[in-house]
Formats: structure tokens, sequence, C-alpha cells
């Protein structure tokens, strides 16, 4: 009978952080390295036991995302360059008040549903109506 390998926790956190916590990506690369069949789910269901260091590998992806786009923005394209600071300013910048709103004409011009609330209450008279 043949011996089953067993991938160690160092093994296996070193070669999830190498494929960026993909669990596919992650699974084909173990087959490829260590010549053993490990699933998706199993890949996903062993990191899921250590939440923090799986927390640690997505920040890292955030990390080089973010390298990524700082390159982007000093590109001597203008139109990359453009996009990259367009991206930017929607995520990055909102807390400096760059957002994209739409605005909506709901046809109240601007009341609020209390003050239409108010006006349907009201008679023509400008009493209000009593109820019994």
């Amino acid at each position: 009978m043949a011996k089953v390998r067993k991938i160690t926790d160092k093994e296996f956190w070193a070669i999830l952080r190498e494929n960026a916590g993909i669990f596919a990506r992650t699974a084909k690369a173990i087959k490829k390295k260590f010549d053993v069949e490990y699933s998706r789910q199993a890949v996903k269901q062993r990191a899921e036991k250590r939440p923090e260091i799986l927390e640690d590998i997505e920040a890292e992806n955030l990390d080089v995302a973010e390298d990524g786009l700082h390159t982007l923005l000093r590109s001597k394209d203008e139109r990359v360059r453009q996009k990259a600071v367009e991206f930017y300013l929607k995520t990055k910048g909102k807390k400096r008040g760059y957002v994209e709103r739409k605005e909506v004409d709901d046809g109240t011009g601007g009341k609020t549903f209390y003050d239409l609330l108010a006006e349907s209450s009201t008679d023509e008279s400008g009493t209000s109506e009593k109820a019994d």
C-alpha cells in the first residue's frame, strides 16, 4: 500500500500565499508540486481553520493591488493615468468629497415624506382633518 504524503502547515500556508489565497489555484499547485490530490473544498476547509492567516493573505493581496494602482497613477500613458486617478479618487478620495452621485428628481420638489403627509391631511381650507 502506497503511503499518502501529508502537506505540513508550513507547506500549506506557503503555497496558499504563493497562490494569492485562491483555493482552486492552490489545489492545482499542491497537485503539481507535491503530487497530492487536494480539492478546492479541502483547501478552503483547511484555510478557514486559521482565519487570521487567511486575512493576512488577503491584506497582502490588497497591498499588491494598491502598489499596482500607484504604478498606474504614474504611467506615461495619459489614458491609463486618467483612469487610475479616476478610480483612486472614487475609492480613496471619498473622505475628501470625491464621490459619484446620481441625482434623481422624484417629482416632489424636494419635499420630504412628512411634508407630503402633512399636505395630504390638510383640507382645502387649510385646517387639519380630525379623525372621529
